[in-house]
């Protein structure tokens, strides 16, 4: 026997509901609320040469490759109960996902605010196993604000690999979204931005960045996946950067509804918090990402439920994040 349409409504609205991103640059973590990709801001990219600022963007040129490890670790809870159900058992997932992240430059093309930079990425085994020449593979264009366009195979990637495959990118274009005038040791900023797509209205990060320090580049290479036992390929100094970014919620968590979802003849209420801690060594000889360790936590707690109160879902969820991007060559 067919759903009714208001089930059919609100069962679509829950599997959107389970998906979230967690991140520094709104680092891409599939968790609860929805798939919300935020990757660059309005920025331009710093220029090479400047001793007293932050390191250039790395100088990309066409048939240059590296490699990347790329681990990323979530711990999900989620409680469930409706009008109709028994309150459902606490759900419990863990997910470990650890890949190589093989980069190739196919093309270079204009300069300043026009610069694109066409690359080919797979995500490879770090098991030892092997996969085919097109399997894996995400093709996009790097524009020059930091921005990932036109991706290309993400689609066919797994969830889990896609969300691996956005803190691979969200950490390697982090130079590019930097302020154009540069950034000098110890300076500071902020910026906000809105939460896109989420079950709630009204949700913005908070975000805060700082150039902390210079030190010696951390050891790279193929180690464990702790850092351990890796080959010291980075020498000379690192640039130090600390992102803290906040979610708030504006207004009241009494009407939280989306227009996406008034249209679908559903509302939603409830409150949502996080906190994404990423720390960032950058090249400064190079201005290549060296290595970026990203931790993040939050909570949901949501009513979904049919515009007219016939019928309504409550969760509540509460998810935690790891995530380690490190240049192996």
């Amino acid at each position: 026997m067919p759903l009714p349409e208001y089930k059919l409504n609100v069962r679509n609205a829950l599997k959107g509901v389970m998906k979230v991103l967690i991140g520094g640059r709104m680092r891409l973590l599939a968790i609860a609320i929805v798939v919300i990709v935020i990757i660059g801001g309005a920025v331009l990219p710093i220029m090479a040469g400047k001793s007293d600022r932050l390191l250039s963007v790395p100088a990309l040129h066409a048939g240059q490759k590296f490699v990347y490890r790329v681990r990323y670790k979530t711990q999900k809870v989620t409680r469930s109960e409706n009008r109709i159900a028994t309150p459902l058992v606490p759900e419990a997932r863990d997910k470990d996902t650890e890949r190589y992240v093989a980069v190739e430059v196919e093309k270079v093309q204009g300069v300043g605010s026009g610069m694109q930079v066409v690359m080919r990425t797979q995500l490879l085994p770090t098991d030892g196993g092997s996969r085919s020449a097109d399997e894996g593979v995400v093709e996009f264009t790097l524009l020059a604000d930091g921005r990932a366009d036109g991706l290309r195979g993400f689609d066919v990637l797994s969830a889990d690999e896609q969300a691996l495959w956005r803190q691979w990118i969200t950490q390697f274009a982090l130079g590019w979204t930097f302020p154009p005038k540069g950034v000098k040791l110890n300076e500071k900023w902020k910026k906000e931005e809105p939460v896109v797509g989420a079950v709630l209205a009204r949700l913005e990060w908070e975000k805060q960045i700082e150039y902390v320090r210079d030190e010696a580049c951390p050891a790279t290479g193929d180690g464990d996946s702790d850092g351990h036992s890796a080959v010291a390929n980075s020498v000379g100094q690192c640039a130090v950067v600390v992102t803290t970014s906040t979610m708030k919620q504006q207004g009241s968590h009494d009407d939280t509804t989306p227009e996406d979802y008034k249209l679908h003849q559903l509302k939603t209420s409830g409150a949502a918090k996080g906190r994404t801690d990423v720390l960032t060594f950058i090249s400064l000889k190079t201005g290549f990402l060296e290595r970026a360790n990203e931790d993040s936590a939050q909570t949901l707690d949501v009513l979904v439920a049919k515009a007219d109160e016939s019928n309504r879902t409550h969760l509540n969820v509460e998810a935690t994040s790891h995530a380690e991007v490190v240049l192996v060559h």
